[in-house]
């Protein structure tokens, strides 16, 4: 009965809407965990329910400006769960300068040493040094400055342990990081060579991105490329996405299951299946999607279309739990399913779907395996996602590839199979003084200056591809400078659209002017207009109700009850094929894989930034 008392029912007749009530919580304990970026220290603080600007300063003693100042991404409206750099203040870390010579061995550092190293050597935890040099920057040790030891023996790390340390550090620094890079740590025997072709690096590269002069160490800190999708574009993807094997296939016989409408004056049973909690961890981004979700079965009340039993199940990401919510009595005559979210979890829900012809909404992730009728994806289609830059790349447009050190691979191998059997040329970035374009394949031609790229009749495209902020806004810049340029000369110029990713819409440091002057096109999942009337509407009742900003996954709540519960009225499968639906974010527009296939969103959205200074969706 314990898991029984974990399932929330809310039965919304829908006659009234509550105000979400917030529990006052304790003092803040100010984090421990210090990390360092750009030579800056930082605490890392994990906002928690009931932490505001003011109670987060309060406990670090620094002033609301100074977070926001760190944090340059940052509202007024905090996240559950959003970690946050909290300036270090000096002072903060002065005391642990009392009585060093008595109590410490001063321990110089020499060339290739890593904490690690030293832990070892003196047979102390890496934690405990880390404690005892709050001043010293893990990633990059200074030969010839000192690091003070303990004298009297306080405890040490196991190899295991003290890796763990290590590990925990650039887990944290990747939490309070988000610079295209991810950082890991040197295990024992690993290489600059090794670590190259294990993260697909040339050893040039990785040379270029972390400090190997003195060899590589265990324990040493190093970054590359990010590897992790960010919030835009993991958002569809859903994290942790499990392997899916064969075994885990729900397979329709060639034929369609028929599901049955629900009128509009009986009572639709909607069941939600969200992994609220994992690991005793309240998951934000999921509370959000079930907040608007709410939202929208609001709207459907007040417009006469409301009568709605809402079942909210967590799933807590556990297959045991899954198999026990779709076996209790309490699922028992679901109409609609909406999640759960992962696919490793979708078989027994399939099964039930199937057995009770009850449709079920994948609300957020890319399915791979699971090819059952009963199922329809939001999430669109990737084998549509360039669908619409055809007219880009259709032999009207000089095509010209350009790679900085650092780039996104996943978005090269999109690019590069819309280019197949067509020409282009590819060069790679680098900035000296001033930037350089270097062939990199026999079509690209040597250049003098990258103007010579634009002198031409032929509009052109170019595909930037860069992970790293400071080149996407060097390479804008360039080609921007090279346009004013030719045109204040009169001389020729290339009309031209920039092909970046949707990553771009979240870098802070970048003027977006350059995304107007230089025509930057992104494919997204989704855009939410602010500026329209339903945005602006939605805004208003998610702050007045929740007292927060809405997310991606709020929005994408309130579209999944507006378009499912009002398709569940009538003939579902008509409602859905082909029908175009833009609630609040990109259109959704279903298409059937095959007979006795899943439904799935075909719609991407193609985002232009215009040299008016306006943005156009497509």
């Amino acid at each position: 009965m314990r898991f029984f008392q974990r399932i929330l029912t809310i039965a919304l007749l829908l006659s009234s809407f509550s105000a979400v009530a917030v529990e006052v919580m304790p003092d803040i304990e100010p984090s421990k965990v210090i990390v360092f970026i750009n030579g800056r220290k930082y605490f890392v603080h994990t906002v928690q329910q009931g932490n505001t600007l003011y109670s987060i300063a309060k406990a670090y003693n620094v002033s609301e400006d100074e977070i926001k100042e760190s944090n340059p991404e940052l509202t007024n409206s905090l996240k559950i769960g959003q970690n946050i750099r909290i300036p270090v203040s000096e002072k903060s870390t002065a005391q642990v300068e009392k009585k060093r010579k008595k109590d410490f061995i001063a321990h110089r550092i020499k060339a290739g040493e890593t904490l690690y190293s030293i832990a070892r050597d003196y047979n102390i935890s890496v934690a405990t040094l880390r404690e005892d040099n709050p001043s010293i920057n893990p990633q990059s040790l200074a030969v010839g400055v000192s690091v003070w030891v303990r004298r009297t023996e306080v405890g040490s790390s196991s190899e295991q342990e003290a890796q763990a340390e290590m590990a925990e550090y650039a887990d944290n620094l990747n939490k309070a990081t988000d610079d295209g890079y991810e950082y890991v740590v040197v295990k024992p025997g690993e290489t600059v060579y090794s670590l190259s072709r294990k993260y697909g690096l040339s050893e040039q590269e990785f040379a270029s991105l972390n400090d190997v002069t003195n060899g590589l160490k265990a324990g040493a800190v190093i970054r590359i490329p990010s590897t992790k999708e960010d919030s835009v574009d993991n958002f569809d993807k859903a994290a942790d996405q499990a392997k899916i094997d064969e075994a885990n296939q729900v397979l329709t016989a060639d034929e369609n299951i028929v599901f049955r409408g629900v009128p509009a004056g009986e009572m639709l049973d909607v069941a939600l299946i969200l992994p609220m909690n994992v690991n005793s961890k309240t998951n934000a981004s999921y509370v959000e999607f079930y907040q608007g979700f709410l939202l929208g079965l609001q709207k459907l009340k007040e417009q006469g279309k409301g009568n709605v039993k809402l079942s909210v199940y967590d799933s807590q990401h556990n297959a045991q739990t899954i198999e026990q919510i779709v076996k209790s009595p309490q699922f028992d005559g679901t109409d609609l399913i909406v999640g759960p979210v992962y696919e490793d979890e979708l078989k027994p829900v399939l099964e039930y779907a199937q057995t009770n012809s009850v449709p079920v909404v994948s609300p957020l992730a890319n399915i791979v395996a699971a090819k059952s009728s009963a199922l329809y994806q939001l999430s669109p289609d990737v084998e549509c996602k360039y669908d619409k830059i055809a007219d880009l790349i259709d032999g009207t447009r000089d095509i010209c590839l350009i790679y900085a050190s650092a780039y996104d691979k996943e978005f090269e191998q999109e690019v590069l199979k819309q280019l197949e059997g067509k020409s282009y040329a590819a060069y790679t970035y680098s900035f000296d003084q001033k930037s350089i374009l270097t062939p990199k394949n026999a079509a690209a031609r040597q250049l003098e200056e990258i103007d010579e790229l634009l002198k031409t009749e032929k509009p052109a495209l170019f595909v930037v591809l860069a992970n790293s902020e400071t080149d996407v806004d060097r390479i804008l810049g360039t080609l921007a400078s090279s346009k004013v340029a030719l045109t204040e000369r009169s001389e020729t110029c290339a009309e031209y659209v920039v092909l970046g990713t949707s990553r771009w819409s979240r870098f802070n440091n970048i003027d977006h002017t350059s995304y107007f002057n230089n025509n930057v096109v992104m494919i997204s999942t989704y855009h939410a207009k602010r500026d329209s009337s339903l945005v602006r509407e939605f805004d208003s009742r998610y702050i007045d109700a929740y007292k927060m900003l809405p997310s991606l996954y709020a929005y994408r709540g309130y579209d999944t009850a507006i378009i499912f519960c009002l398709g569940m009225r009538s003939d579902i499968e008509y409602n859905m094929l082909d029908k175009k639906y833009a609630p609040l974010q990109t259109g959704y527009k279903f298409y059937q894989t095959e007979v006795g296939g899943k439904y799935i969103n075909r719609e991407w959205v193609r985002i232009n930034y215009n040299s008016n200074y306006s943005i156009t969706l497509e």
